[in-house]
């Protein structure tokens, strides 16, 4: 799967004003949860993932996992983004969609170690 399809789906939310933006939507969405994986499973989901999603930069800001829930998520994208709560939900969403169809069956190895909320996020999308 070609990056352009990530850009493209948070391009076609009508909050998101230009792909510049979707492009910092898409690595921040992704980033946070492979921050949230253990280090084993975030390599395998960028090993999925076209670039630039490696590991390294969805990794580069964050240096341990992350201890956050999963409305925290949704905050933490609201603030950066300066999106509402159904906006930020919609965008994780519709990331997390495409994602999964990048990765195919190994998003439920990804989803069966993360708290309840988080799995619930990902299997919602």
């Amino acid at each position: 799967m070609e990056y352009e399809k990530f850009v493209d789906a948070a391009s076609q939310l009508p909050f998101i004003p230009d792909r510049e933006t979707a492009d910092a939507a898409v690595k921040a969405v992704i980033g946070i949860l492979a921050s949230k994986l253990e280090d084993d499973q975030a390599h395998q989901l960028s090993d999925s993932l076209p670039e630039p999603l490696n590991y390294e930069r969805l990794h580069s800001h964050q240096i341990r996992k992350l201890p956050i829930s999963a409305d925290e998520y949704i905050n933490v994208i609201c603030e950066q983004f300066k999106l509402d709560d159904i906006q930020a939900s919609q965008l994780i969403q519709e990331t997390l969609r495409v994602t999964k169809e990048a990765v195919k069956d190994k998003i439920n190895e990804f989803t069966s170690r993360l708290p309840a909320d988080w799995s619930a996020l990902i299997e919602a999308a």
